[in-house]
């Protein structure tokens, strides 16, 4: 059955482990582009920090790279930080919660992921 409403787009939507990996992707896309920024690192200096190509570095930032974990630990120790991955239980949404939408203009269904893996508790 087709979804008709929003919500149930929403539901369907999360079902599928693409829009996880891409709103993943997103995520650690930003951090980059923040770190960058905080740090004033340029495309460029990223790029020779890493031993590609600007173009390679636009494409990264763009979420058009497939990352693999070796890939994202050279952007981070490039960055001077590290990668830290963890595990969490997904949230519990009931009947009588109602789901939390994006707003207009705040980012888009990766926004809502965003502040959904941002909400949830710390790995100890």
């Amino acid at each position: 059955m087709k979804p008709t409403s929003f919500d149930e787009l929403y539901r369907e939507a999360e079902s599928h482990d693409d829009y996880w990996i891409a709103g993943t992707i997103q995520e650690f896309t930003e951090e980059i582009s923040q770190r960058m920024e905080q740090e004033k690192i340029s495309r460029g200096d990223l790029a020779r920090r890493l031993g590609t190509s600007p173009a390679y570095v636009t494409k990264i930032l763009r979420g058009n790279a497939n990352f693999t974990l070796a890939t994202m630990v050279k952007l981070a120790r490039a960055l001077g930080t590290e990668l830290r991955i963890r595990l969490a239980p997904p949230e519990k949404v009931t009947r009588a919660q109602p789901r939390p939408r994006p707003r207009r203009g705040s980012g888009g269904v990766a926004a809502h992921h965003r502040e959904k893996v941002a909400a949830r508790p710390a790995a100890p």
